[in-house]
Formats: structure tokens, sequence, C-alpha cells
């Protein structure tokens, strides 16, 4: 369902986190790997922003968030992970487990924010 503003709206009430391949996947949730390229705080700060998306019902959601977040004119999301590093994410209806309708984020990067955002 979508709300008045465009957004969509879960029924299931959470959202499903899924990256656009499998190196973002690592990037993301390879804990020995991550903590190695990033450190153990920031390893701990990744895997406590994608918990808080997974607890999303819509991407409306963000405005809500204890952290900085910033829509892109193509529609990526750039979603501040600490003052350096962002995910950028997407969110879309998905009925692929079965024929709920569910809200997927779609983690299409994590690197380093973009100037626009990191001061705004």
């Amino acid at each position: 369902m979508m709300n008045r503003n465009g957004l969509w709206l879960s029924e299931a009430g959470l959202a499903v986190v899924r990256f656009r391949n499998e190196e973002v996947r690592r990037a993301c949730r390879d804990l020995p790997g991550v903590q190695r390229r990033w450190g153990h705080v920031v390893a701990r700060a990744i895997s406590r922003r994608l918990q808080q998306l997974e607890a999303m019902s819509a991407l409306a959601d963000l405005d809500f968030l204890p952290f900085e977040s910033h829509e892109h004119d193509n529609g990526v999301f750039e979603v501040e992970v600490t003052e350096d590093l962002a995910l950028f994410i997407e969110g879309a209806q998905d009925r692929s487990e079965g024929e709920a309708l569910m809200f997927a984020i779609t983690v299409m990067d994590l690197r380093e924010r973009s100037t626009m955002a990191a001061t705004s």
C-alpha cells in the first residue's frame, strides 16, 4: 500500500533487507571482514543501522529514526552510518515470499557519504 506521499507502507510491519549483490552483502554482514576494513566501532554501527532498517515499515520511517538520511534525485536514500560512511538504499514492495506483500529494502552500496548529504 502507498501512503499519500507516495512512500511504500508494509502491511507486515517489518522490512526485509536485501543486498544488491554478494559483494555489498559481504561489505555489510561479514563481521570479520567489516572489522578489518572499518574497525570494531564502525562494524557495530553498520550492524546497528541494518537492524534499524529491518525494523522500519516504510521509507517514511527514516524521518523518525535517530540518524541522518537524504533522498537523492534518483530515488536512492543515503543513510548515515557514521560522520563519514553511509548505506545507500532503495525501497519497494515485494511479493517474492509467497503471496504476502512486504516492504523490502535493497542496500545498493556502503561507502563514504556524499558531500551534499554530509552538509545538509
